[in-house]
C-alpha cells in the first residue's frame, strides 16, 4: 500500500495528490500538521530529512520532493501515461514544471505567506512584497499563455505533470484574489479544475 504523508492544505503535496488520483491508485493519507511543526519531529525526518511534506512511500522506496513524487508515480505505474511519449515533449513538460516550481510557485507562496498566514499569526501584511509578487506572478502569467498557445492543456491533448503543479497553487488565488489576466488561460485554469482527479485531491 502506498503510504502519502500529507497535510492537506498544502499545494505541493496537493500535487501528489493529484497524480494518485489520475493513476486511479489507492493509498493510505499520514496527517503531517505542519502548523505543530509535525515535520521537524525525528520521525518525520527519518521518513524526509528535509523536514517538508509531502513524504510517499511505496514497497519499500521512500521518496520526497513532490516534483520527484510525480516523477516516481508516473514510473512506477505507467498505465494511464502522465508525460508524453515524445523525447522532446517530455524535456519540455520537465521545463514547464520546473518553471511551476521556481517562479511561478514562488509568486504564489509570496502572496499565501503575506495575504493569509500572517494575517492568521496576527502579522502585518507588507503591501510592497504583495505588490513585487503581484508583477513577478503577472510575468509568469504572460510566459504560460506564449506555452499554452490553442491549446486545451500545456503538453499533448490531456492532463499531464505539466499541468498539475499550476491548478495546485491556482486553487489559492480565490482566496488571495489573483485575477488572471489572459482569457485563454483562465479557461485552462477552469478546465484544471473541473478534471476528476483535481477535484477529487481536494
Amino acid at each position: 500500500m502506498i503510504k502519502l504523508y500529507d497535510f492537506s492544505l498544502s499545494p505541493r503535496a496537493r500535487k501528489v495528490r493529484i497524480t494518485l488520483a489520475a493513476k486511479g491508485l489507492a493509498y493510505e493519507k499520514v496527517p503531517i500538521d505542519i502548523t505543530k511543526g509535525e515535520q521537524k519531529t525525528p520521525e518525520y525526518l527519518a521518513i524526509n530529512p528535509y523536514g517538508k511534506v509531502p513524504a510517499l512511500q511505496d514497497d519499500g522506496t521512500t521518496v520526497y520532493e513532490s516534483t520527484i513524487i510525480m516523477e516516481y508515480l508516473n514510473e512506477a505505474y505507467p498505465t494511464p501515461p502522465l508525460l508524453p511519449d515524445d523525447k522532446g515533449q517530455r524535456a519540455r513538460a520537465r521545463v514547464l514544471m520546473h518553471y511551476a516550481d521556481n517562479p511561478y510557485e514562488r509568486a504564489v507562496a509570496t502572496l499565501a505567506a503575506e495575504l493569509l498566514l500572517k494575517p492568521m499569526q496576527g502579522g502585518a501584511t507588507d503591501h510592497k512584497v504583495v505588490s513585487q509578487a503581484t508583477t513577478a506572478l503577472n510575468l509568469c502569467f504572460d510566459h504560460l499563455t506564449n506555452e499554452l498557445g490553442d491549446n486545451d492543456f500545456l503538453v499533448d491533448s490531456t492532463l499531464t505533470l505539466a499541468d498539475i503543479p499550476y491548478v495546485s497553487w491556482a486553487l489559492l488565488f480565490p482566496r488571495l484574489n489573483v485575477d488572471i489576466p489572459h482569457p485563454r488561460l483562465e479557461a485552462w485554469i477552469n478546465r484544471l479544475k473541473e478534471q476528476p482527479s483535481v477535484q477529487a485531491a481536494g
